[in-house]
């Protein structure tokens, strides 16, 4: 089975019994992370995390650890739970072969129910926000897939990159992204620099699962992370045209966020829990600016626990 959405995603795992629903009512900070972090330590069969009754926010649904398991995972993939890890691998493999599949593109995508535009923007009122660690310097977007495009071959879908970066909510439509130097989002930065540019993003929140795993999987510079998801979910991934970069995001997004990361600008962001178990220390990053938020009613919030293994990011 193939998801197009988070939504569909979480379904089948409830289906699955492998999502954990949490009505009573919780703190954001530390009950979420420390659930999280609980939660990863359970082993193979730890299920994803659901919170809607979240003690300071009025209306507020986040979801965790989604893929924080082998069972999930296998969920992700459309196989049975109970696949073994082997098997799973296997079957990746034999999907990746199929590289690429064309996406699908649809209309009428569900982010595109509500928009806020320029000054109007303040994502601390469409997102609930929370620190996963206590030594966090802010609130961190550390699920979320980053569209980006090469500044010098803009219309080559190939060289259109689908990444996970961490980034820190650093202002009501401002945030500090860390370009790590050999991915393509950091290329892409330089030649747009380089020209005296801003650097146009779009950033997805509340993603399916397959995407997610693109997002988190190197490929060539080339190779595009929507033609490989449609190649692992064995049918032509959809995708929609974001309103103002006209860049192609997922249809089945929860929340796009677009903008610019700005020319020749950085800021100090960070400290922040890694996956390793340690902080890393804050240092000059580069500057996003907000310009255009589209969201679903109700919108979902996906966070990832990062900590000392294993925690879902080991998943990924």
């Amino acid at each position: 089975m193939a998801f197009d959405d988070l939504r569909s995603f979480l379904q089948a795992l409830d289906d699955h019994g492998q999502l954990l629903k949490i009505s009573e009512e919780v703190n954001a900070e530390p009950d979420l992370a420390a659930a999280a972090n609980a939660t990863g330590r359970i082993g193979d069969g730890a299920p994803a995390l659901w919170f809607d009754n979240i003690r300071g926010f009025t209306d507020a649904r986040v979801a965790m650890n989604t893929i924080g398991s082998w069972q999930n995972h296998a969920i992700s993939l459309g196989l049975p739970p109970n696949t073994p890890v082997k098997k799973q691998i296997d079957e990746f493999i034999r999907r990746w072969d199929n590289f690429p599949i064309a996406p699908e593109r649809r209309a009428n995508p569900a982010w595109a129910q509500n928009t806020v535009d320029g000054e109007e923007i303040n994502l601390f009122d469409i997102l609930p926000l929370f620190r996963l660690n206590d030594g966090d310097g802010g609130f961190y977007l550390d699920k979320a897939c980053v569209v980006s495009r090469d500044p010098l071959d803009p219309d080559n879908f190939g060289k259109q990159n689908v990444g996970i970066y961490r980034m820190e909510v650093k202002g009501k439509r401002k945030l500090g992204l860390q370009p790590v130097p050999m991915h393509d989002i950091a290329l892409h930065l330089h030649k747009a620099e380089e020209r005296g540019e801003d650097l146009p993003i779009a950033i997805t929140l509340g993603n399916d699962p397959i995407i997610t795993l693109m997002g988190a999987t190197p490929l060539k510079y080339d190779q595009s992370e929507y033609e490989m998801a449609g190649a692992l979910r064995e049918s032509p991934y959809p995708i929609a045209t974001a309103p103002l970069t006209g860049f192609d995001v997922p249809w089945g997004s929860e929340v796009i966020l677009e903008g610019v990361i700005e020319s020749r600008k950085r800021e100090i962001e960070g400290p922040f829990g890694e996956f390793t178990g340690h902080y890393s220390g804050g240092r000059n990053m580069t500057v996003v600016r907000i310009d255009k938020v589209s969201y679903r009613s109700k919108p979902i919030f996906e966070s990832l626990y990062l900590g000392m293994p294993w925690t879902e990011i080991d998943y990924l």
